[in-house]
């Protein structure tokens, strides 16, 4: 997974791209480290270029609802698509994260 980072008015978007597995375990953690530092109050996911997850980047990206929910930091995910979104919605994340489309 590669990702780039775009600031928004009132947040930053993580624009993931790739397939997203164990092996970006150091990639991510560099953005959970954006979550930990509380600047922004907001935090996007934008996978609308992510074409795959495994178990151990949905468990990622439960620690990041951890980080952000100390932090008041919200999050969002946008632009899931096929099975990147079946697999989430599967997994309940709609009750963990906002869901943009």
């Amino acid at each position: 997974m590669n990702y780039k980072t775009v600031t928004l008015k009132d947040g930053i978007e993580v624009q993931l791209n790739g397939s997203f597995t164990f092996r970006d375990h150091d990639t991510f953690f560099e953005i959970v480290s954006m979550i930990k530092t509380g600047y922004n109050k907001k935090m996007v996911f934008n996978f609308s270029e992510c074409d795959f997850l495994d178990s151990a980047a949905l468990g990622m990206l439960v620690i990041a609802h951890d980080e952000a929910a100390a932090k008041e930091v919200a999050l969002s995910i946008k632009g899931a698509k096929g099975k990147v979104k079946d697999v989430l919605y599967a997994a309940r994340f709609d009750t963990l994260y906002d869901f943009e489309d």
